[in-house]
């Protein structure tokens, strides 16, 4: 199986995961080099539907994200493969500092399928992450930010990550879209 370019998009009907990623380097230069190299490295693997690279534009830090099919996917590339493309992309700049977050999707909302100029992530901390998930749906689809045309809310033990896709450039912290992959079997 081989890997095509595709747009980038935070959200995908069939995606029941993600893995959200922010990277930091030291240099733009290095940012745009680890960009590059994620975007070669990542390998089409069984339950990938899309992976996406966006780059803020006033730090050299990277927002990546792979959504899944299902955590049985997704659990099978961290503990099997990932390790793999991370050594080829450190190889190329090993100066990356990264955080992750594996996330389970529990809400997508779309007010528009337009292309995003930009994403915003927010990570929120909680105790209860269904019920921070409920209520943050319920406002990003009642009062939406004017630009806003999708988000996806995903949780995990210990807080919510939010990701927002807008017409315009989003508020900090920003990211524009820089370049996608998928499993070449997959559908546009």
């Amino acid at each position: 199986m081989t890997m095509r370019q595709t747009t980038v998009s935070g959200h995908a009907v069939t995606a029941g995961v993600r893995i959200d990623s922010w990277w930091r380097l030291p240099t733009p230069e290095e940012a745009d080099a680890a960009a590059e190299a994620a975007l070669a490295a990542m390998p089409a693997v069984a339950g990938l539907l899309r992976f996406s690279v966006l780059r803020s534009p006033t730090e050299p830090t990277l927002f990546l994200q792979s959504l899944w099919v299902d955590a049985p996917h997704r659990d099978a590339y961290v503990q099997n493969v990932a390790a793999a493309p991370r050594a080829a992309v450190d190889e190329k700049v090993p100066t990356i500092i990264r955080d992750c977050a594996l996330t389970e999707i529990t809400h997508v909302i779309v007010h528009a399928e337009t292309p995003a100029a930009s994403w915003r992530t927010r990570r929120i901390p909680t105790t209860d992450p269904h019920a921070l998930a409920a209520e943050e749906e319920s406002r990003l689809r009642r009062t939406p930010p004017a630009p806003l045309l999708r988000a996806s809310i995903g949780i995990t033990p210990t807080e919510v990550v939010v990701i927002e896709e807008w017409t315009g450039v989003a508020p900090a912290p920003a990211y524009l879209p820089l370049g996608a992959v998928t499993p070449a079997n997959n559908l546009p």
